[in-house]
């Protein structure tokens, strides 16, 4: 005869696996949620890329020509030399040369304004119209007008470094325009890396703000999934039948949570293994924008601790969200009344989210950090965050925490499964009416 609590278990898994959306939602979306956002990550990084080196605009000069190279024509060759390529427009003006650029493909134009030479050479300066024809608004469109942008930007370095060498003969164009020089580093655990600080600052933001939506979508997942199965069974009276049965009621509390833990540990294992192909994607990216560094010699690669760790958090936040859904459901008398106080968890759960995706906990003032230092739902996203600092030590505390949090929870429904109180226990969300009868 098999086991009275293994029944209860293998019952709230089969009655958990009938419904669809609990398998879609909780195991079938982080697996391919994560790899469809790190593909979207690289195809952005690609298209970003290609049309960095396939920029084509048109040219429309109306500086003066004496017969001999002017500084429009330099400018020209300047531009080309940067791998932009360029083709001659003649209009009237701006808005018929935008035209022939629509005619022939080409999405940016460039005007030269009459006396540009002449201008620049007196030693004053002189206004580049640079048009960008929005059709899409997407990332190619600014990375094109951006390419162009900054070659003028260096066109303009190369006439000022030509202005200060008649002044300098002997000095270096360069030292002439750049006097001080600037090397970015980062100092990651003690140790000085050839990195700016904004690489660093902006991997780690990135995976920063897709993590803790995702826990908090487990969570509160989760939290419906077994309040409603409480719910359930106290609705279509099946509960009473339950505890009729010759079996230890401690085992359908146990038998409740068990089940809808077994299926939370399917979803957690299906959540990191989508995050790994997730940071993968991402740590890629970031070795790309940092030429041949690599990353895992900076330290922001999380370690196989790290995991680990935010493997346990993301567990036992599970199981305190499960242990005071039980308590909610078991204070409802049907599924929408259960919906309804399910509201009670959903804040706990969402407002660390937000705080913690916008500041680190340190930046908080004193009394906001207890606040999320006392909810057990934070840390599994203060371990998120420290699988690149690697510093945990804040994570052992909320361990212990939770571990102390989570076994409080659990005696509170054991005491209550253990009584009678669990058949007419009730909280009713009365409306007031509007006419009394």
């Amino acid at each position: 005869m098999r086991n009275p609590f293994l029944n209860i278990v293998v019952k709230e898994l089969r009655e958990m696996l009938r419904d669809p959306r609990l398998m879609i939602g909780m195991i079938v979306v982080p697996l391919l949620i994560f790899p469809l956002m790190g593909s979207v990550v690289n195809l952005s990084m690609d298209v970003a890329k290609e049309s960095a080196t396939s920029v084509y605009a048109g040219y429309l000069s109306f500086d003066k020509r004496d017969g001999n190279a002017t500084l429009s024509d330099i400018l020209y060759q300047f531009l080309t030399a940067q791998n932009i390529s360029l083709v001659n427009i003649t209009a009237d003006n701006a808005t018929a040369g935008l035209e022939v650029c629509r005619e022939l493909g080409a999405n940016l134009l460039l005007e030269i304004p009459v006396n540009f030479t002449e201008r620049i050479a007196n030693g004053s300066s002189a206004k580049v119209n640079l048009y960008q024809m929005l059709k899409s608004f997407g990332i190619g469109e600014a990375v094109e007008s951006g390419v162009v942008s900054s070659a003028l930007s260096a066109f303009n370095d190369y006439i000022v470094a030509s202005r200060m060498v008649s002044v300098y003969p002997d000095a270096k164009p360069a030292e002439l325009l750049y006097p001080l020089r600037i090397e970015e580093k980062s100092v990651i655990k003690g140790s000085v890396k050839d990195v700016p600080p904004s690489v660093v600052s902006s991997t780690v933001l990135s995976a920063g703000l897709a993590m803790p939506m995702v826990i908090m979508i487990l969570l509160i997942m989760a939290g419906q999934l077994a309040a409603t199965s409480v719910a359930i069974e106290k609705e279509q009276k099946t509960l009473e039948v339950l505890l009729t049965l010759p079996i230890n009621r401690i085992y359908l509390l146990f038998g409740k949570i068990t089940g809808v833990v077994l299926l939370s540990i399917i979803a957690t294992a299906s959540y990191l293994l989508g995050f790994s192909y997730y940071m993968t994607s991402l740590t890629s990216n970031a070795q790309g924008k940092l030429g041949e560094v690599n990353l895992a010699s900076i330290g922001l690669v999380p370690d196989a601790q790290g995991y680990l760790l935010m493997m346990l958090s993301l567990f036992l936040a599970f199981l305190s969200a499960l242990s005071i859904s039980v308590l909610l459901g078991a204070y409802t008398k049907d599924v929408r009344s259960a919906q309804s106080l399910m509201g009670l968890l959903y804040l706990p759960i969402i407002f660390p989210v937000f705080i913690l995706m916008m500041l680190p906990v340190e930046a908080l003032p004193a009394g906001l950090q207890a606040l999320v230092y006392g909810i057990p739902f934070s840390y599994p996203i203060l371990a998120s965050k420290s699988l690149y600092t690697q510093d945990y030590r804040i994570l052992y505390f909320g361990i212990g925490y939770q571990v102390i949090f989570t076994v409080a929870m659990l005696y509170i429904a054991g005491k209550l499964f253990a009584s009678e109180k669990i058949l007419t226990a009730k909280i009713e969300l009365k409306k007031k009416r509007g006419v009394e009868e």
